[in-house]
C-alpha cells in the first residue's frame, strides 16, 4: 500500500469582525472566538481514504449585542490556493476543501473557494453565546503532488 503524503494545513486563523452599515449601528458589540489556530489532514491513501477529516474541529463562539433585529453573517475567506510549501509553486485548488457545522441554523456547511467569502453562519437579532463547530474536509486525490500545503482562511462577523 502506498502512503499519498499531503499534509494540508489550514490556519493561522485571521479573526476579523467588522460592522457594515450605517452610523445607527453605533453601540452594536461583536465577539468572534476561534479554536484552535490552526489545523492539519493526515496523510493517507486516497483509495483507502478519498476524503480526510481534519485532525480538530474549529470550535466558534459568537456573541451579538445591540442588533436588536438586524441580520449578521459569519464568512470564511480562503487568501487564495493551499500552496505546497517545499516548491512554493505546487498549489492545489482551495475547494478540495469543504466543511460541515454544527448547530444548524444557525450555522451552515461550504465549500472553500480562493478569495471569496463563503457563508457559514447567518441570523438576525441578537445572539447570546452562540457555539459551534466547524468540520473541515480534504478531497484526497492522487492528482495532488506530495507535499506539505498551507493557506490562510479569515473568519469574519459581521452586521449588515
Amino acid at each position: 500500500m502506498r502512503i499519498h503524503k499531503i499534509f494540508p494545513v489550514i490556519g493561522a486563523w485571521v479573526v476579523t469582525l467588522g460592522l457594515l452599515g450605517n452610523a445607527d449601528l453605533r453601540g452594536q458589540t461583536l465577539e468572534l472566538q476561534i479554536s484552535p489556530q490552526s489545523i492539519s489532514f493526515p496523510a493517507a491513501d486516497p483509495d483507502v481514504e478519498p476524503v480526510i477529516i481534519a485532525n480538530y474541529p474549529i470550535h466558534v463562539t459568537m456573541r451579538i449585542t445591540g442588533s436588536a433585529k438586524r441580520p449578521w453573517l459569519l464568512t470564511l475567506r480562503a487568501d487564495g490556493d493551499l500552496i505546497g510549501d517545499q516548491s512554493g509553486i505546487e498549489t492545489i485548488t482551495i475547494s478540495n476543501i469543504d466543511w460541515t457545522a454544527t448547530p444548524s441554523p444557525p450555522y451552515q456547511n461550504g465549500t472553500l473557494v480562493a478569495n471569496v467569502a463563503q457563508s457559514a453562519a447567518g441570523g438576525t437579532g441578537n445572539l447570546n453565546r452562540a457555539q459551534g463547530d466547524i468540520v473541515f474536509r480534504f478531497k484526497n486525490l492522487w492528482t495532488h503532488r506530495a507535499d506539505s500545503y498551507s493557506q490562510t482562511i479569515t473568519f469574519v462577523l459581521s452586521a449588515l
